[in-house]
């Protein structure tokens, strides 16, 4: 007998999937209209019947709320007990459509992962038969908000069909501006070509309204406040254009960032659309597996669509002449171009030559333009903000300062959605993580065998804590890149973890001596900056959400280290089997950070070249005030206000 059930084996090779079941529905009468939500509520009545008796529907929360309804602490022990066999490992190799075998450490990682499909058949927030696919990473970008929003605002101009963007907080910026500019321009082009696009857009801008509903329809005269300021329909008519609030309350955050464009590609990212002094991560993805992130997106929208999305009856088709990488890509632009040999490239596709004053004051080349690394890392957003270390452009090119990944050609590599549904509860029950995103976490912390890393504002989950402790205990060696000062108010509150400094301190406590020498932390730090800053101080910070297993496995996406992310929060990650590209994401980070630089000592506390310990401060700490600055930060986290 197998750790994976024959009711999670039929579940995945049932062919069934919701995206299907939404593109043949009709709908019952003219009042009534077919909801995906409602459809994922019996489409696996057949594999799991104990799940979906007597759902509660009569709104789109309660039936949300059923559908993900958290049960089965026992499952949670059954799952942090495993160690898959052989035999094991060779059944998840036939639980999902990777293509070729993936390595023993990914399918060790994916038997935990379906055990959670035994409670609930939606635990990944995506048809089972979706859960394991390929895909190509044809770039990734590790860098600031503007260059990944100028990567969106490429994508959305060359929709032909569909969009489906999603951001757990959308604010009017300069950020949001980019896309505002892709939808009228989208529109523009979609007049030329006399066929209008479909544009679904989902935010999580939590209100009164969603005590009684979690998902509300955004009318245009919303839309166009100060707040949000997204275009009217007048500036669009080309597009049918549907705007969807969506937030389970009290604390269930949609912190999904992610868009489908035409179901030929996947963009995840860990930023919000809005303007902050974050370095940040996004991956474009095509393949298969963008048939996943178009099912997870159908049951993240849960209501009906008006009207339905154009492509539900065409799965992801692989491009006649193969994937194109680089800048044949058609999504590709020059603002991609970096380094000596961007430059290179983008004179000799502009026809430009180099300006004189180019190459002078430490300029270099990064994001299509000749700016210092300071200019780049201000992102127009921060003139007061002064480097306080030099860059040197090393002769090796592999000391250059290069945030877009152009990947090296490759063929489809195994990849798995993991995703967590949100819980809107009050408490942090074990039952909350048995969820495809944590139970992968966690599993990639147990079956290491040589390192992990890990990239996270935030980093105060007591699972992740014991993980990684474990893990050292072990003789895993563990990296972890933390933001110093990254917390809200809410997180000093009672069960919600801790600040960053505070859970540095007490992980090393725990350690024996020659145990700590396994536990790597360090602060991030700017390129261009001799310390650390705190990031209360909004001047240099890291959003990006990453972990990296025996420099093999890679999961990026939405999730942060923290409780919120754990128990609460609906997140969209991307697990990916490929040593090529997580080195790529390695090198890239070393290149445009000084993370690296900045460990902290074996006590848990950081001193700069001269023996001093950082002098500014989040602002949180303990005591009344603490409680007061805690409740102040819960609200805007249940609002979905926080920089998450």
């Amino acid at each position: 007998m197998t750790t994976i059930s024959e009711k999670v084996y039929s579940l995945v090779h049932s062919g069934k999937t919701l995206t299907a079941a939404f593109a043949t529905a009709t709908a019952p009468d003219d009042e009534h209209d077919v909801a995906p939500g409602h459809l994922a509520k019996t489409l696996y009545y057949d594999e799991h019947p104990k799940k979906h008796h007597n759902l509660p529907g009569s709104s789109h929360l309660e039936a949300f709320k059923g559908l993900f309804q958290h049960t089965g602490n026992k499952d949670v022990e059954r799952i942090q007990e495993i160690e898959p066999t052989q035999e094991d490992l060779n059944k998840a190799a036939q639980c999902g459509d990777f293509g070729a075998r993936p390595s023993d450490l990914f399918l060790k990682i994916y038997v935990d992962v379906l055990a959670t499909l035994d409670s609930n058949p939606w635990a990944g927030v995506v048809s089972p038969p979706l859960l394991g696919s390929r895909g190509v990473v044809n770039l990734s970008i590790i860098s600031l908000i503007p260059d990944i929003m100028q990567h969106y605002y490429d994508c959305i101009v060359n929709a032909e069909n569909e969009v489906f963007l999603a951001t757990n907080y959308w604010e009017a910026s300069k950020a949001s501006k980019f896309v505002c500019d892709a939808f009228k321009e989208l529109s523009r082009r979609a007049e030329k070509r006399g066929k209008k696009v479909v544009v679904k857009m989902i935010y999580d801008r939590a209100n009164l309204k969603m005590l009684t509903e979690s998902h509300v329809l955004v009318e245009e005269e919303e839309w166009l406040s100060d707040e949000v300021k997204l275009p009217r329909r007048s500036e669009m008519p080309w597009l049918d254009f549907e705007l969807l609030n969506f937030h389970q309350p009290l604390l269930g955050t949609f912190h999904c960032k992610f868009m489908i464009v035409d179901r030929k590609v996947a963009l995840v990212n860990s930023n919000n659309i809005q303007d902050r002094a974050n370095m940040e991560m996004m991956v474009h993805l095509e393949g298969p597996i963008v048939d996943g992130f178009y099912d997870m997106a159908l049951i993240s929208w849960f209501r009906p669509m008006h009207p339905r999305l154009p492509l539900l009856n065409r799965p992801f088709e692989k491009p006649g002449g193969g994937y194109k990488f680089g800048m044949d890509n058609e999504y590709a632009s020059i603002h991609l171009l970096d380094g000596r040999k961007g430059a290179e490239l983008y004179h000799k596709l502009t026809n430009e030559e180099i300006p004189s004053e180019a190459i002078s004051d430490g300029k270099v080349f990064v994001s299509g333009k000749y700016q210092t690394i300071t200019e780049h890392l201000n992102a127009d957003n921060q003139p007061n903000t002064h480097g306080t270390i030099e860059y040197e452009s090393l002769e090796s090119p592999d000391g250059e300062y290069l945030p877009h990944i152009f990947h090296a050609s490759h063929g489809e590599c195994p990849m798995v959605l993991l995703n967590r549904a949100p819980y809107g509860n009050l408490g942090n029950p074990d039952s909350a993580i048995l969820n495809a995103q944590d139970v992968a976490w966690l599993a990639g912390l147990k079956y290491a065998k040589k390192n992990v890393f890990i990239q996270s504002p935030t980093f105060n989950a007591a699972p992740v804590v014991e993980g990684v402790l474990n893990a050292v205990r072990r003789g895993i060696e563990c990296t972890l890149y933390i933001d110093v000062g990254y917390n809200d108010g809410g997180e000093v509150l009672p069960g919600q973890g801790g600040i960053n400094e505070e859970v540095s301190k007490q992980m090393f406590a725990r350690l024996d001596e020659w145990e700590k020498e396994r536990l790597r932390f360090y602060w991030y730090t700017g390129k261009d900056q001799i310390k650390p800053i705190n990031a209360s101080a909004q001047k240099r910070n890291c959003h990006i959400k990453l972990m990296i297993i025996d420099d093999a496995v890679g999961i990026a996406g939405n999730g942060n280290q923290d409780t919120q992310s754990w128990y609460h929060s609906q997140e969209v990650n991307v697990m990916i089997d490929n040593a090529s590209v997580c080195k790529d994401w390695r090198d890239t980070i070393r290149r445009v950070q000084n993370t690296h630089l900045h460990e902290l000592q074996k006590d848990g506390i950081y001193l700069d070249q001269d023996g001093n310990p950082l002098t500014d401060s989040t602002g949180v700490g303990s005591g009344l005030k603490g409680i007061i600055k805690g409740v102040q930060g819960s609200i805007a986290r249940a609002r979905g206000k926080g920089g998450f």
